[in-house]
């Protein structure tokens, strides 16, 4: 082999060796993929809310009386004779005070009660004014009352009279009488007088409880002494007032 063939043979050897020895540069470094998987979140439940409940009294327990009962709506009421307000009140319901229910009338408008105040004699409140507590339903139906006089009243007018020697005529006398009744009535009524006797009957009507004045003139006979003067009711019951009037003769 000759010179030159030998180098170019070792030139080629050291080229072979070139392309396989290592470089100084690191292979490359593969980059890895991630993969970002978003969760879906889940519903979440809105949280409910428990109210705590508040303090609640209880209810009172009232028991129902057996006897039916009334008070005053709201302030003290008139318990009248009758059922109506054509009736004299005799007494009251106050508040505060409770009344027994004996009786209704017709409607059951009006109360038939004893009150606290008078118990032995029972009146009438009306069922507009006041409240009522118990079994109402068997209540018995009570009739009204009738209606009576309750006061009458005369005088007369002069009382004193001089008549010298009881003689001369006299001046007639006035008479003022005055009756009283507790409701709805009719009164029939006279005058009297010691002298002359009655002086006739009259009719007197009342719608309501009420007082009216009658009056009558009389002349007395001339004589000396003291004489009586009445007011006489009838009906719907008998009254009588009384006065007297004097004749003096000097």
């Amino acid at each position: 082999m000759n010179k030159r063939t030998l180098i170019s043979s070792f030139v080629l050897l050291l080229s072979m060796l070139a392309c396989n020895l290592p470089t100084g540069n690191p292979p490359p470094t593969q980059t890895p993929i991630v993969q970002v998987i978003t969760a879906t979140p889940m519903d979440t439940p809105i949280p409910t809310f428990t109210l705590i409940p508040t303090e609640t009294s209880l209810p009172t327990f009232t028991p129902t009386p057996t006897i039916p009962i009334a008070w005053p709506l709201d302030k003290g009421v008139n318990c009248r004779y009758g059922p109506s307000t054509d009736w004299v009140a005799t007494s009251s319901l106050l508040v505060g005070q409770n009344a027994t229910i004996q009786g209704k009338n017709g409607d059951a408008t009006w109360w038939y009660v004893t009150v606290p105040e008078d118990p032995g004699n029972p009146c009438w409140i009306s069922a507009s004014v006041t409240v009522t507590a118990g079994n109402l339903a068997n209540l018995p139906v009570i009739k009204s009352p009738n209606a009576s006089v309750t006061g009458v009243d005369v005088k007369v007018d002069p009382k004193d009279i001089n008549l010298p020697g009881c003689l001369g005529p006299l001046q007639p006398i006035k008479i003022n009488g005055s009756i009283t009744v507790n409701g709805p009535t009719k009164v029939d009524w006279y005058f009297e007088t010691q002298q002359g006797g009655s002086m006739g009957t009259y009719t007197l009507e009342f719608d309501k409880a009420d007082t009216k004045k009658v009056d009558a003139n009389f002349t007395p006979s001339p004589a000396a002494g003291d004489f009586w003067v009445k007011l006489i009711t009838v009906t719907p019951n008998g009254k009588v007032a009384e006065t007297k009037y004097k004749i003096s003769c000097p």
